[in-house]
């Protein structure tokens, strides 16, 4: 059992590195009620606050001081059914290893309720310039849960990620020709917290896929005070009603967390003591977690449909490409942390675990039509994403799968005052893995399989290091509602 510890801590940390942001890449949804309406196809029009992150040239077109105030709500459910599959680990003398069946296991928090956004943007008396200051939480699922008993218990148990960004835009454009602008980013996460199950076990060839006497719990918990990165956009008017986009988050920068780990045995008549961790023989527990950023490309082409010089609908046709393969590995950094197990110490060095993401391909079709100009705005859209996990390591962390969906959206006028909502269903297709597929597998410190082929279990196969646990069924889907209120001064 002496390297219980050091596989406790790569699968405490690499386990919430993937997991805990995650949704097709880290984050998922539209940020902003308007952009929210027309499925996310909004790089070319980028007319109200979310043009700090969709493009932040589209700031130098506005026409009034604009104060936004608003929020998505959503409802996030995912399940995941295993695969039935043979527990070695409890062999019966006359009848074998048992084929044991899973229920169907399911998110028990599928209710997010606060995703904000608040900022304002300025033209502060220039003609050709625009100016924004805004603060929001990128769209997401903040929160998992699943059962403690469950078939996913080795893969996860629970997560619960906060993420903030704080910005500030600024563009200018050339007459109503072209334009470009920049937003730099302060990203913050003031809280990451992620548990699953491993197995404990310190007998060789050891497989136990269902469940063992010396199942341990991980648990961690941790934040990230300041990552920096920055947006670039422009934007080409060749005439009135013809309108590109583009714009890139362009800084290859790192989410660096700083954590603490905590490892609770299942049964504490193991080891009464429990698991240690110390630095220097003094008492420690903290662990820095670095998790790569992808750069982001969108492109987006507009035709607006113009009656006497004011725009009565318009569509839009969007691009977005992300770099979802600069996630190779994310790095756990334990600065000289060593385990106490047992009158074993083992020194944690640094754990760089691999992952299989790949880039992303997304298209997105929306756009607005006025039925009443300037007292109401209808609009709508649809998009479709290709997958960013290869099946093979799907995995109830996150759905890694293709998205597709839609939307629908409305804006009621009074005044200088504009409210917004609009309602977001993103969907993706049933994923299956079979045992013969599946390429994650569970976390076993003491099997030395990888590097004694002697070692391995008899009924896996050759030089598999433990059973697969991420054989089965998955399913997500999720249902997303923006309010907005906008407030336009000087019309």
């Amino acid at each position: 059992m002496k390297s219980l510890v050091v596989f406790t801590t790569l699968v405490g940390t690499a386990m919430l590195a993937g997991a805990a942001l995650a949704d097709g890449g880290y984050y998922s949804g539209t940020l902003g009620a308007r952009a929210s309406g027309r499925a996310g196809a909004f790089t070319a029009k980028a007319d109200d606050l979310s043009a700090v992150s969709f493009n932040p040239a589209g700031l130098a077109n506005l026409e009034t001081t604009l104060v936004e105030v608003g929020n998505q709500s959503s409802y996030n459910a995912s399940s995941f059914t295993r695969a039935p599959t043979y527990d070695y680990g409890h062999v019966d003398a006359v009848t074998g290893a048992p084929l044991v069946t899973f229920d169907k296991v399911s998110n028990g928090k599928p209710w997010q309720a606060l995703v904000p956004m608040l900022g304002v943007a300025s033209k502060l008396g220039r003609k050709d310039w625009g100016f924004a200051l805004a603060a929001y939480a990128p769209p997401g699922i903040s929160q998992e849960s699943f059962p403690l008993g469950g078939g996913q218990r080795y893969m996860m148990l629970d997560r619960e990620a906060i993420i903030l960004k704080y910005v500030a835009s600024a563009a200018w454009k050339y007459h109503e020709v072209f334009g470009v602008g920049a937003t730099a980013e302060w990203i913050h996460v003031p809280r990451l917290k992620y548990s699953l199950m491993i197995d404990g076990s310190g007998t060789t060839q050891t497989a136990n896929p269902v469940w063992s006497g010396y199942d341990m719990v991980v648990s961690m918990k941790g934040s990230a005070l300041f990552t920096f990165n920055a947006i670039l956009g422009a934007w080409y008017r060749p005439v009135p009603s013809l309108v590109f986009g583009l714009s890139g988050q362009v800084v290859p920068s790192n989410i660096v967390t700083h954590s603490t780990l905590e490892v609770t045995p299942l049964d504490a008549s193991l080891d009464p003591r429990g698991v240690r961790l110390t630095r220097n023989g003094s008492p420690a527990n903290d662990v820095t977690v670095t998790l790569p950023l992808p750069l982001l490309a969108r492109a987006g082409a507009r035709y607006r449909n113009l009656v006497s010089n004011r725009e009565r609908f318009d569509v839009e046709l969007d691009v977005e490409y992300v770099t979802w393969s600069r996630v190779k590995r994310f790095t756990i950094e334990t600065n000289g942390l060593q385990a106490n197990y047992s009158g074993q110490v083992v020194d944690l060095n640094q754990i760089n675990i691999e992952k299989h993401w790949r880039d992303t391909l997304g298209v997105k079709l929306g756009g607005d039509y006025a039925v009443l100009p300037g007292r109401l705005t209808l609009r709508a859209g649809g998009y479709y994403e290709s997958a960013v996990a290869d099946p093979a390591y799907a995995n109830v962390d996150f759905p890694g799968a293709a998205q597709f969906g839609g939307a629908l959206g409305a804006s009621v006028f009074f005044r200088r005052f504009e409210v917004v909502a609009a309602y977001m269903l993103k969907l993706q297709p049933s994923v299956s893995v079979s045992e013969a597929d599946a390429r994650v597998y569970q976390q076993v410190p003491a099997s030395l399989c990888p590097t004694d082929p002697t070692n391995c279990n008899p009924n896996l196969l050759p030089g598999q290091p433990s059973p697969t646990i991420n054989a089965g069924t998955y399913n997500a889907s999720s249902h997303l509602v923006s309010l907005a209120l906008v407030y336009r001064y000087g019309l």
